[in-house]
């Protein structure tokens, strides 16, 4: 499959990124290639409901590694900034669809209760935006070799 063509499944991505910023979108895009990884991006979160059912909602970038065997990503990515986000509706959705796999939230740090909320909904790593966008392919690489314990 060519890079940015429409997914069938989530089982081609091994980072799923929820979030609208098409040049961070970009940034991560970037680095997953570099750790070896694959993308796959849902812009409306409201859409995760129905990725179990259906691929459609889901666009990506197939290059680089996949989820694991059973079609899991091994990623969800969370843009906190985005316009009307229930945090806790899409968390809940998509650890019913994917339970095993881990999640990354990143935010402005001057929104520290959108970065302390993600935290007590239990996110496995919720980072700055500058954290993230520093330390990018560090931590991808880490969530690839299942060594990432948080910044």
């Amino acid at each position: 499959m060519e890079p940015n063509k429409q997914q069938a499944s989530t089982g081609q991505a091994s980072v799923l990124f929820i979030g609208n910023d098409l040049m961070f979108q970009s940034k991560i895009s970037s680095a997953c290639r570099q750790a070896g990884m694959s993308l796959g991006v849902i812009r409306n979160p409201k859409v995760l409901g129905d990725v179990s059912i259906s691929g459609a909602s889901i666009s990506g970038d197939s290059t680089g590694g996949s989820a694991d065997e059973a079609g899991v990503p091994r990623l969800i990515v969370v843009d906190l900034g985005l316009a009307n986000l229930d945090l806790a509706e899409v968390l809940a959705s998509g650890r019913q669809i994917w339970p095993t796999t881990k999640w990354l939230g990143y935010g402005a740090h001057v929104q520290a209760d959108r970065l302390d909320s993600a935290t007590e909904l239990g996110l496995d790593v919720v980072l700055t935006r500058g954290q993230f966008d520093r330390d990018m392919v560090r931590v991808l690489q880490g969530f690839a070799g299942e060594g990432f314990a948080g910044s």
